[in-house]
């Protein structure tokens, strides 16, 4: 089996294993607070995340969780490089950085939200407004990124098609 498919494949079955861990810890987490979840951030405001934490019992529980995000961001990070290496081309190269620049950087936006997050929720029931409401910005950035990197992906799949194809005619 070819190296970068290898890698490919582990990368991927590490990702899967984070995914289930962590849901499997937005389960418990929704069982200590009222049935919330996680506090995803696209959609609760500071508000929210005020009713949230007064209807914790637990709040240990999302330090466990946040512990698994960050693993869990490590592993997306990983698969989202492995799933562009070994694409070849002078264009491609490009776009392979500019797609390694974004996974990096959206990895580095979830851990800075997480970490927030993790500060806020110990410093409860003091709150800062702003901070909840910069994290609802970073996520959505985030998501901006991740969509940004699968359309490098996409774009790096089909030039490597229309290569392919223009190699095997010669």
């Amino acid at each position: 089996m070819e190296k970068t498919v290898r890698r490919r494949i582990i990368a991927f079955v590490l990702f899967i294993a984070a995914l289930c861990v962590s849901l499997i810890e937005i389960y418990v987490v929704s069982l200590t607070n009222g049935g919330y979840g996680i506090l995803d951030m696209t959609k609760y405001s500071a508000d929210i995340f005020v009713k949230v934490m007064n209807d914790s019992k637990d709040m240990d529980i999302y330090w466990k969780y946040y512990i698994f995000d960050y693993l869990f961001t490590a592993a997306f990070l990983n698969w989202m490089i492995q799933m562009a290496r070994g694409f070849k081309g002078p264009v491609i190269s490009r776009i392979k950085i500019i797609s390694y620049v974004i996974a990096a950087i959206r990895g580095i936006l979830d851990m800075v939200e997480n970490s927030i997050m993790l500060n806020q929720i110990y410093s409860f029931p003091d709150v800062n407004y702003a901070l909840i409401n910069i994290c609802n910005t970073i996520t959505r950035i985030k998501f901006h990124f991740m969509r940004g990197w699968f359309a490098c992906l996409l774009l790096m799949i089909a030039l490597g098609r229309v290569r392919k194809k223009n190699t095997s005619q010669q």
